[in-house]
């Protein structure tokens, strides 16, 4: 694969990356480790992380792998999420959190560097100079040489670059999932901030292995997405199956080929659980894509006319509101997260939260 250059610094990455988000839940540790380095041996060189996916296992598995070839990876961790006393997690961007984070990652991840440290999500709590300050230390040190956002809102995130250099964002982005893509794209371009993509594949709901009939457990993410959607993206599956046929793909292939040829894309992260879900990806990013590849992925998603975007993903209860440092109205969540939100929410409402990360409305 063609590396290429992230934003404005010295760092070349691989246009497929490897999300580690769900490698703890993987049972066999050392074939985990495995799997990870015959990765990188096939040519993918970024690989990303964060604090709270297995709560640092997967930070420890990633630093283990990627021990006896760390001059061979660009590696990528995320921070800013704290886990409180009643085990909720929660945005906190706060200097004392930061510097004991970092320092954290640091050591499970076995590195005395990180390449690309990531604030995991906006804390609409924390006013961004004090996040700055704190990740700033560290850059001047060498023990992070680049920062990056992940899930900002497009005013965050717009302020945060104008305050700091930013070098990525991550954002989620797929056939059916493009606002916070299209929000950001303009002062990505602007700035000339790297995109990273997550959910490619929306959770292995855009392959072939899913049916409309197909139930997930509670358990699982999936299960909060609307059973039409869930149809939806059987739909837009069917139909690119022609075209994949016609050009020998598979439809992974072909939506990872479209997503790496966005403008902006720095790398698209898909996670695996063995070295032929990871062949597949690679491939993806070496073969050509075609004109009339791009106007069939353009057709199927108009012809499918809804996106997941504004779909409700969850309802949660506000157990505390405040105005914080820009005189906005912040609600902290029974969850534990904090999201900004109109005047009127108060104490006690049942809020709607889209999977673009947005307020809906009471409900």
């Amino acid at each position: 694969m063609l590396e290429r250059k992230l934003g404005n610094s010295n760092l070349h990455i691989s246009p497929i990356g490897l999300g580690c988000r769900t490698i703890s839940k993987l049972k066999d540790k050392e074939k985990t480790v495995a799997l990870i380095q015959k990765a990188v041996e096939l040519g993918i060189n970024f690989i990303d992380t964060a604090d709270i996916y297995g709560r640092g296992k997967s930070e420890e598995i990633v630093g283990q792998a990627v021990s006896p070839i760390r001059k061979k990876v660009v590696l990528a961790t995320k921070g800013g999420i704290r886990i409180t006393p009643e085990g909720k997690p929660t945005q906190d961007l706060s200097q004392n959190h930061i510097m004991k984070a970092v320092k954290e990652s640091l050591s499970r991840l076995g590195t005395d560097y990180i390449d690309l440290y990531q604030i995991h999500y906006a804390d609409p709590e924390t006013p961004p100079s004090e996040t700055i300050r704190a990740l700033n230390e560290f850059i001047e040190t060498g023990e992070v040489r680049y920062i990056g956002l992940s899930n900002f809102p497009p005013d965050e995130f717009s302020e945060w670059t104008e305050m700091q250099d930013v070098l990525t964002v991550q954002l989620p982005y797929n056939l059916l999932q493009n606002k916070n893509y299209s929000e950001l794209l303009p002062i990505c371009r602007s700035k000339n901030v790297s995109i990273i993509v997550y959910t490619p594949l929306m959770m292995g709901l855009l392959t072939e292995k899913i049916r409309k009939d197909t139930v997930f457990p509670e358990n699982d993410e999936r299960s909060r997405i609307p059973r039409v959607m869930i149809e939806k993206f059987v739909e837009i599956v069917e139909s690119l199956k022609p075209t994949t046929k016609e050009h020998g793909k598979t439809v992974t292939q072909l939506i990872l080929g479209w997503l790496v040829y966005q403008p902006m894309i720095g790398s698209v992260l898909v996670g695996a659980s063995d070295i032929q879900q990871v062949e597949e990806n690679i491939k993806a990013a070496k073969m050509n894509f075609s004109t009339d590849e791009e106007c069939a992925i353009k057709e199927a998603i108009a012809k499918i006319g809804v996106k997941l975007d504004n779909q409700v993903a969850l309802t949660e209860r506000v157990d505390n509101a405040f105005i914080n440092y820009a005189g906005r109205k912040v609600v902290l969540l029974e969850m534990g997260m904090k999201i900004v939100v109109p005047e009127h929410v108060k104490i006690g409402d049942k809020i709607a939260i889209s999977w673009s990360g947005d307020f809906i409305g009471a409900v």
